[in-house]
C-alpha cells in the first residue's frame, strides 16, 4: 500500500509542470515584437485592407468604403497598389506603382486620365511603412494575449491590441466634414478625438512562422460614444459601422511587379509640397 501511494505521488508530481504550462498564456509583448521584426524582414508578399464607415446624421445616411490590394517587393523596392472607393454613392478606382529604376525610385499613378510620374527618391520602403495594414501597428499602445485559434486553416495566436486615439483621426474628419460640424472651428476634430474611449482590435500571428497574417479593428462603439457625448451640437450622429481589417498573404510567393508598357510615356510632375 505504501509503495502504491508513493508511485501515485510521483505520477502526480510529474504531471504538475505540464498542467502549469497549459495554464500559462504566451507573452503578447514578446510575440508582437518578434512578429513586427519578422514582418519588416518580408522580402515579398501580397496584402489587402478594407475600411468601412457607415453613419447617419440627422437621419441622412452616409457610407464610406475604401479598399486597397498591394503587391510588395523589398529588393529592388517595388509596390503595386490598386485602390477602390465608394464615397457618397460615387465609386472610384485607381492603380499606382512605386518602382526602382536605373535613375532612382519613381511613383506612377493612373486615376483614369493617363499615367503620371513623380520622383519617390528617399521614400521609406520597409513593409511596416509601405503595407497599409501593417502601418496600423504604429498606433498600438498595448497588447494582451487572448488565445490560440485557427484562421483560414492556420494555427494562430490571437492578440488583443489597444490603439491610440490617433487611429480614428481620418474617421472623425470624414464625419465632421460630411455633417458640416467643422464650420467655424479649427479644433473640433482634435476635441472629439480627445474624448474617445479605449479603442481595441486584434492581431493574428501565425504560430509556425511568427508572421502577422491579419489585423482588424472594430471602432463602431467607440466612435458612437464620441458623437453621442457632444455638448451643444445641433447634429445627431449615429454610427452603425466603423471597421478596418486587412490580411497579409503569399509571403515569399508574390507575383512580380511589372510596370505597364504604356506607363513608360508617363508625364513627369512635381510632388505636391
Amino acid at each position: 500500500m505504501k509503495i502504491s501511494k508513493f508511485v501515485s505521488f510521483l505520477l502526480a508530481a510529474a504531471l504538475l509542470p505540464g498542467l502549469s504550462a497549459c495554464g500559462t498564456k504566451a507573452d503578447a509583448g514578446v510575440l508582437m515584437r518578434e512578429a513586427k521584426t519578422n514582418a519588416n524582414a518580408i522580402q515579398n508578399c501580397t496584402a489587402a485592407i478594407d475600411n468601412t464607415l457607415e453613419f447617419t446624421a440627422d437621419s441622412k445616411p452616409y457610407t464610406y468604403q475604401t479598399g486597397s490590394t498591394s503587391v510588395y517587393w523589398a529588393k529592388p523596392f517595388a509596390l503595386k497598389s490598386t485602390q477602390t472607393s465608394l464615397l457618397g454613392g460615387v465609386t472610384g478606382s485607381s492603380v499606382s506603382y512605386t518602382v526602382t529604376e536605373s535613375d532612382g525610385v519613381w511613383f506612377y499613378s493612373n486615376a483614369g486620365s493617363g499615367w503620371q510620374k513623380t520622383s519617390a527618391e528617399g521614400v521609406a520602403s520597409t513593409p511596416l511603412e509601405q503595407i497599409d495594414i501593417l502601418r496600423l501597428l504604429g498606433n498600438v499602445s498595448g497588447q494582451k494575449y487572448v488565445r490560440e485559434t485557427v484562421l483560414d486553416s492556420q494555427k494562430v495566436h490571437k492578440i488583443e491590441l489597444t490603439f491610440q486615439k490617433e487611429v480614428l483621426r481620418s474617421t472623425i474628419e470624414n464625419i465632421v466634414t460630411a455633417t458640416g460640424m467643422s464650420q467655424g472651428s479649427q479644433t473640433v476634430v482634435q476635441t472629439l478625438l480627445d474624448s474617445a474611449p479605449p479603442i481595441y482590435g486584434y492581431c493574428y500571428v501565425d504560430e509556425a512562422s511568427s508572421q502577422i497574417v491579419r489585423v482588424e479593428l472594430d471602432a463602431t462603439e467607440a466612435v458612437n460614444k464620441i458623437f453621442q457625448n457632444i455638448d451643444g451640437s445641433g447634429t445627431a450622429v449615429t454610427v452603425s459601422k466603423c471597421e478596418i481589417s486587412g490580411n497579409i498573404e503569399g509571403i515569399g510567393k508574390a507575383p512580380a511587379v511589372e510596370l505597364p508598357a504604356d506607363a513608360s510615356a508617363a508625364r513627369t510632375v512635381q510632388a505636391a509640397g
